[in-house]
């Protein structure tokens, strides 16, 4: 092993040459100090500073590394030593020894680190500047072991004695090509990594990367990144794929937006260090290309409702479960009979809740029916749903926008395109700037905030994500918002929003829709109520004018409205191909409960209703302090929920869609009302989408 006992051949000596020039006058200092004739209390300390050092084993450092120390000086007037040298040698004792271990230190300290050995350097001044402490020892030798010990001087002459083990005394292993830099890629959709992946994206599906690296684990220091899409060979420097030259500009740190419309693309970030580390990342992108119309299957249903063991809406003495999977399936195979779709077969074009689906699976289908609810662990969703903030690419956009048509269904089912959070206050406006809202001490969420891009700018979040950006809505709210708040409350929504009152017991036909589509009589059922087996209890509630009888049945979403004095603007949005050149055409509104209960009171006589058997504090109590509008007048008291939109067309996707036909969105469960008439409904949606249906 070759010994290093004289540093005078070392390469790291030239790092000295700032320190070494001024050491006449740290001499001079020292004479001047001595000539005082005080003497010092405390004398200083000074140790070496590196990430991680080990204080039992010698700690590993690249072939080129640099290494800082600090000192004090207690009783000094600035506070700080005046000056410092060390000694770096190597680590082998003269009987052969190597020193990588505190245990062998301590045997062989006074050998290894003498303070007459002729090894040390000169003292030299002690800068205040952390960068002017910096010592770099260039192109050290692989797998050798060395020791660099440290000392210091006040302005008296007291020197630090001290020679810890991984203290003033540090104790390396020198491994080449070990230490690389740390580098972490992030891609708006596709999430963050610092590992090589690979994904599919939509063809046309815009890519954002940005990234960052650090040497910091080792005391290196990032000087270059660079980046490109399709690069021959990544170690030819002027490979034209390479975006800009290496460097750290703003435009190192991000990727232009780019998109691709078929193919397998790759994004590589290469960054490098002051030690010549490099690391590099590879993205695999699989660009899915949409599918000719006349090559695409009619319609694909997809089941995402996790009711495997539900028992939310119990049959007549507990023993039927209306609420399940098989119950529920067997409404909806009539997709495959007489009343359904031509061509559609059940077991190659149903996707059950337990399959995942992707892009390239829905691109062949010129339909997507998906039957949802919101859930933690619904594996269509978990791939949409914001995780921690941040939001992810929603495929089925691309899919709207350039190949089929969805028809979304589901008590819950846009609420599967929100972060899943605790704190939500109603209802959720997309494009509010006031993100969060405190009260009584507690934080509610009211907005998104914003996003921002990978070149530093931002923009607000809300209008980006799916709700807003595809489906075309501005809010949204729910019947009975389990887990969510009031606005401006502390008080849970579904205490001052009851599902006695405002659950949704019917929907009725718009009429404007009838208009606009030259619906006839019996085209659509103008009221759809619940179904009767399901909805079994609530025939004998009624019967007995119980408003105050559970009703099983909450979570139905409305849109573009506000029943809780949310003082944020909220302005539909506004699309040219829509009826008006509005964006939402509304197709349903929701019957309350109470509302229905007060039209059967009326229609049997009792235009009092619900004065004549209920006070209005009793009213209020029943139904919750936000559940009723003008309930002074039974002529005017309503349910805030009854008619809102609940089921609704979407033109904002329609102007590159195939067929050119707004996609369709119902924030209720059609198997929870009448059967026949809510298949009747789900048939017309899939002839105005250009289905082909048996007849």
């Amino acid at each position: 092993m070759k010994r290093l006992h004289d540093i005078r051949n070392r390469g790291w000596r030239r790092s000295l040459r700032q320190f070494l020039a001024l050491s006449l006058a740290g001499a001079a200092l020292l004479l001047a100090a001595a000539a005082v004739g005080q003497t010092s209390v405390y004398a200083p300390t000074v140790a070496w500073e590196w990430p991680g050092i080990d204080g039992n084993y010698a700690t590993g450092v690249p072939a080129t590394f640099t290494v800082n120390f600090s000192g004090q000086d207690a009783d000094g007037e600035s506070g700080l030593p005046t000056h410092v040298r060390f000694m770096f040698r190597s680590a082998e004792a003269l009987d052969g020894t190597v020193i990588n271990s505190r245990t062998r230190y301590l045997q062989y300290m006074d050998e290894m680190i003498d303070f007459a050995d002729p090894a040390w350097t000169q003292w030299m001044p002690y800068s205040a500047e952390a960068q002017q402490r910096a010592i770099t020892f260039p192109d050290q030798p692989d797998q050798e072991y060395f020791l660099l010990a440290i000392q210091a001087m006040d302005t008296l002459g007291v020197v630090s004695l001290d020679r810890e083990y991984g203290a003033q005394v540090f104790n390396v292993q020198i491994r080449d090509g070990f230490f690389r830099p740390e580098l972490t890629v992030a891609e708006t959709f596709l999430g963050i990594t610092d590992q090589d992946s690979q994904a599919e994206i939509a063809a046309g599906q815009p890519l954002s990367f940005s990234w960052s690296g650090s040497a910091d684990a080792y005391n290196g220091t990032i000087v270059a990144y660079r980046h490109g899409f399709d690069i021959a060979d990544p170690d030819d420097p002027n490979d034209p794929g390479w975006a800009v030259p290496p460097g750290l500009e703003p435009t190192n740190l991000y990727a232009e937006k780019r998109t691709f419309n078929e193919g397998v693309h790759t994004f590589i970030v290469r960054v490098e260090d002051n030690q010549g580390q490099m690391r590099q990342l590879q993205w695999t992108l699989t660009v899915i290309p949409f599918v000719s119309p006349e090559f695409q299957k009619p319609l694909l249903f997809v089941d995402q409702v996790m009711d495997e063991f539900s028992q939310a809406w119990p049959g007549p003495g507990g023993v039927v479960a209306y609420d399940n999977q098989d119950y529920r399936e067997a409404f909806w195979q009539f997709l495959e009979g007489a009343e359904g779709v031509n061509n559609f077969d059940w077991d190659s074009d149903h996707a059950a809740d337990t399959e995942l689906l992707s892009l390239s699976d829905v691109v062949w289908y010129r339909t997507t029916l998906i039957n949802a609810r919101m859930h933690s662990q619904q594996l269509l969703f978990q791939q949409f749903r914001p995780q921690n903030g941040e939001d992810r690419f929603v495929w089925l956009t691309p899919y709207q926008q350039m190949s089929g048509q969805v028809f979304l269904v589901g008590d819950r089912s846009m609420e599967s395109f929100l972060e899943a959070l605790p704190n939500y206050a109603v209802p959720v406006i997309f494009d509010n700037p006031q993100e969060t809202l405190v009260v009584g001490g507690e934080l509610f969420v009211t907005g998104f905030g914003d996003r921002v891009n990978p070149d530093g700018s931002t923009e607000p979040r809300g209008p980006l994500m799916y709700p807003y950006q595809t489906a075309g809505i501005a809010a949204l709210d729910w019947s009975v918002p389990v887990g969510k708040y009031i606005y401006g409350s502390l008080a849970l929504a579904d205490q001052e929003r009851r599902s006695s009152c405002a659950g949704i017991k019917g929907l009725v036909l718009d009429d404007q829709f009838k208009t606009n589509h030259l619906l006839g009589p019996g085209v659509l059922p103008d009221t759809m109520l619940t179904d009767a087996l399901i909805d079994w209890q609530d025939d004998f509630a009624a019967g007995s004018d119980s408003l105050a009888a559970a009703f099983w049945f909450r979570g139905d979403e409305f849109v573009d409205f506000n029943i809780s004095d949310n003082p944020a603007a909220l302005a539909p949005q506004n699309c040219d191909d829509g009826p008006g050149g509005m964006c939402v055409e509304p197709m349903f509104q929701g019957l309350s409960r109470f509302d229905w209960l007060k039209q059967r009171r009326w229609a049997e006589g009792d235009s009092d209703w619900p004065h004549s058997q209920y006070s209005p504090g009793r009213l209020q109590e029943i139904c919750g302090g936000e559940g009723l509008d003008g309930i002074m007048d039974p002529a005017t008291i309503t349910s805030r929920v009854n008619g809102r939109t609940f089921g609704y067309l979407s033109y904002k996707s329609v102007e590159d869609k195939p067929g050119s036909r707004a996609d369709v969105y119902w924030g209720f469960d059609p198997y929870r009302f009448d059967h026949d008439q809510a298949k009747q409904a789900v048939r017309w949606v899939l002839d105005y989408f250009g289905v082909n249906l048996n007849r």
